[in-house]
């Protein structure tokens, strides 16, 4: 326990202060309670955000597969009227760039 002398400490009854003391170090604190109303309500916010994430992730894997069987669709589809490879325009691959 904290105690700061100052000039009201002339007139403070220091006594009691033990006694406080020793009621703070002897009572049984109740537990934490993880399964309050506001805990689940975090808990509940951090599964949707984590499915929600989920969702998008698979989206996007799916978009990507996607593109890329265009991309080869469209190779094979120019490869066979006679472009050459050399002359179709290609992204960058976006997952190796630094």
């Amino acid at each position: 326990m904290t105690m700061f002398f100052n000039r009201d400490t002339q007139a403070h009854d220091f006594s009691a202060d033990s006694a406080y003391r020793a009621y703070l170090i002897s009572r049984n604190q109740a537990p934490i309670v993880y399964h309050s109303g506001d805990m689940q309500w975090k808990r509940f916010c951090v599964a949707i955000r984590r499915m929600r994430n989920d969702v998008r992730r698979f989206f996007a894997a799916i978009h990507m597969a996607l593109i890329a069987d265009k991309m080869r669709r469209a190779r094979h589809e120019l490869a066979r009227v006679g472009v050459r490879h050399a002359e179709i325009p290609t992204r960058p691959d976006r997952r190796n760039a630094p």
